[in-house]
Parts: C-alpha cells; sequence; structure tokens
C-alpha cells in the first residue's frame, strides 16, 4: 500500500468516526495516530481490519462475524475421514480470573473480559484461552468486537490499555487456574496492547478492532493485564458472538 493511499485510508476511517458522534479530540488523536509501537504502522482495511500492523493486511480475507464450523463427510472406513479447514473465526474465549494479590486463588471459568488496576480496588488480570482453530489455518488474527450500542454492556472507567502477553501452554486439565499456576507458561516476550480507552462511549455503532497477526495454533492462550502506563484503570465488556475477543483464520 503505497503512503498517499494509506493516508486517504486513515483519514477517511475518522471521518467516519467524527461522524458517530462526539469525541474528545486530543484522545483521538493519540488512539488513532500514535497508539502503534515503534516498528508498527495504523491501517484502516475496506476487508474489516484496522489497527496496528508490522505488514499490511489490507490484501486478507475480510473480517467475519461468525463461527464456521467444519463438518467432516461421512466415511465408509473406520478411519475418520479428515476436517475440512474452511475460514472462519471463533468468538467467545473461555476466561480465567486471577488475582495478584492472592497468586493461588483458583475460580471456575467466566465469559466477560475484565481488568483492572487502581490503588482502591485489588488488581485483576485473566487468561484467555481459545480452542479450535483449525490445524491447518494458515493467517490468524487476534481481534475484539463491539456490537451496537443497544447490544452491548461495555464499560472503561479511566485508562483501558491492556496488556495482550502470549502464553506458551496451559495448566492440565483439571489442575487450578491462578497466578501462580500460569507462571511457567509466561513468555519473556514483550506483550502486544490494545486500548479500549473511550470506545466505550465514542462509538455507538459495531466496530472491529485489529489487535494483531498471531502464529496459528489449535489451541491458543493470553495473558491480559491493564498497563498502567497511562494511568489506572478498569475494563468489562461482556462476551458473546458480537462482542469480545476473536480469532480469525484462513486456510
Amino acid at each position: 500500500m503505497s503512503a498517499i493511499l494509506k493516508t486517504a485510508t486513515s483519514l477517511a476511517c475518522f471521518a467516519a468516526i467524527v461522524l458517530a458522534g462526539p469525541i474528545n479530540a486530543g484522545s483521538l488523536s493519540r488512539r488513532e495516530w500514535t497508539d502503534c509501537p515503534t516498528g508498527k504502522v495504523f491501517y484502516a482495511c475496506a476487508n474489516g481490519y484496522k489497527g496496528c500492523y508490522e505488514k499490511d493486511p489490507c490484501a486478507l480475507p475480510p473480517v467475519t462475524t461468525t463461527t464456521t464450523t467444519s463438518v467432516a463427510a461421512p466415511s465408509s472406513s473406520s478411519t475418520p475421514a479428515p476436517t475440512a479447514c474452511q475460514s472462519g473465526s471463533i468468538f467467545e474465549p473461555t476466561m480465567y480470573n486471577l488475582y495478584p494479590s492472592q497468586p493461588d486463588l483458583s475460580q471456575s471459568p467466566v465469559s466477560y473480559l475484565q481488568v483492572q488496576a487502581s490503588e482502591k480496588d485489588p488488581q485483576l488480570e485473566q487468561v484467555a484461552i481459545f480452542r479450535g482453530i483449525p490445524s491447518n489455518a494458515k493467517t490468524c488474527a487476534l481481534m475484539w468486537a463491539q456490537a451496537s450500542e443497544s447490544e452491548r454492556t461495555f464499560v472503561v472507567d479511566g485508562s483501558g490499555l491492556t496488556a495482550i502477553q502470549p502464553l506458551t501452554g496451559f495448566p492440565s486439565a483439571g489442575a487450578p487456574v491462578s497466578a501462580n499456576s500460569i507462571k511457567p507458561f509466561e513468555s519473556a516476550d514483550a506483550p502486544t496492547h490494545s486500548d479500549f480507552t473511550f470506545w466505550d462511549k465514542q462509538s455507538k455503532d459495531a466496530v472491529n478492532h485489529t489487535v494483531g497477526l498471531i502464529q496459528c495454533a489449535e489451541q491458543v492462550y493470553y495473558k491480559l493485564s491493564l498497563d498502567t502506563l497511562n494511568g489506572d484503570g478498569h475494563v468489562y465488556l461482556e462476551q458473546d458472538a458480537k462482542n469480545g475477543f476473536y480469532v480469525t483464520y484462513t486456510c
């Protein structure tokens, strides 16, 4: 994509957001143009990809908003037929709450996204697990979505800057999931970020957000935490087929 085309695309994206409702101009400038880390460029593509990328994602297949289920054809032999891979997306990851102040506390999984860090309230982190990505998926991306205002429960107080750290594995089935139990799987790689700040207020319409391209695997795991670089904050988003984190994949 040429520099002129990317500039025009970004300006079109800016105009669309302005028409959506009242916006804090200072916060929009920071979010849309300077929120990208070094080495990444902001893209707003016609195929639905929007965010900071190292490589141009505008040539990827369009972002879908429903989960595609692959069905293997019936086979008369005793050996199951291989499952065909179709491009699709996976919403509603399994979520576990983590409490750094109570590192051995383990609770049942939840469906919502919630992270917080403040002087008044205990720090809350989470783990997100995506399962069912086809083994022969070629290109995968981590995204998050917000439905129209009437179809979402979404609240951001203070900063919504969220660190997203990939995990190299996960505790075995039946083992407790806690801040301590996931430590052996924490990667030394620097986390990527997604900034939820103001998005609960500045858009009344549905929006898809791109976190970035990820390595495809049948299961992927992420630790989520509130990054206090921009101050304390709290993010809450009820996740369903239209809201929350999701993974897209192509075959």
